[in-house]
């Protein structure tokens, strides 16, 4: 599997107004063509430093669309929660009129906050997705050995639920499946610390289901960037 080229930066400070440059130019291209814009986050922090560049940037917020990538099934109330970072980091940009998407909702049980969200992610045009990548070489919710189903190209489901034991924060989860992953414009790899550059580099020989990060780098995967600080 070929391994898409990897810019590496000084420092996170560069790699953060690096990343955010690279989203603002997708925004600003995507509203150009269709006249809106949907890009999908990460939560971790890792991006949030790009998240707070990026709402500088003097966008035409209501014409943008904030999904998530992935979500912990726990409320915003709690710290672990992903929208809770992400509304925190666009907090100005939803002010000026962003758009946001949740993925979790206070239902009984993880299945039906994927129904839930599936109604809600379905329709979008994501125009760029912002990827993550754990030590275990996981990203999205897609960990090793537990989301075959999520992994599945031919299923038509953009969002589903995965129960994860080794994931932090609690094991249940809610991620956007890899085909709807693949419908994405482009996308965008931040990772940081020699151990994840390495893990990354192992993972391109593995087969997806032992390290599901190389499925960002398969045949059908959308156009993928890499972006790596010390």
């Amino acid at each position: 599997m070929a391994a898409a080229p990897l810019v590496a930066f000084d420092n996170r400070a560069a790699l953060a107004r690096a990343a955010a440059e690279t989203i603002a130019e997708a925004i600003t291209a995507a509203i150009a063509s269709r006249g809106e814009a949907c890009i999908a986050l990460s939560g971790g922090s890792t991006p949030e430093p790009t998240y707070t560049a990026l709402t500088a940037m003097p966008l035409d917020w209501p014409k943008v669309t904030l999904a998530l990538v992935d979500e912990r099934f726990a409320p915003p109330s709690e710290e672990a929660s992903n929208e809770r970072m992400v509304t925190r980091a666009f907090a100005s940009a939803i002010e000026a009129g962003a758009h946001f998407k949740p993925l979790y909702s206070a239902t009984p049980t993880p299945v039906e906050a994927a129904d839930h969200a599936e109604a809600l992610y379905a329709p979008l045009h994501i125009d760029l997705a912002v990827m993550g990548m754990g030590t275990d070489a996981h990203t999205a919710s897609w960990f090793p050995g537990v989301a075959a189903h999520a992994l599945d190209l031919n299923t038509a489901r953009t969002v589903v639920a995965v129960h994860a034991p080794s994931a932090a924060g609690t094991p249940h989860r809610l991620t956007l499946t890899r085909a709807a992953y693949n419908r994405a414009g482009q996308a965008l790899l931040l990772i940081t610390g020699a151990d994840k550059r390495h893990r990354l580099e192992t993972a391109l020989s593995q087969p997806i289901e032992q390290a599901p990060v190389a499925a960002l780098l398969a045949p059908g995967a959308p156009k993928l960037e890499i972006f790596w600080a010390p």
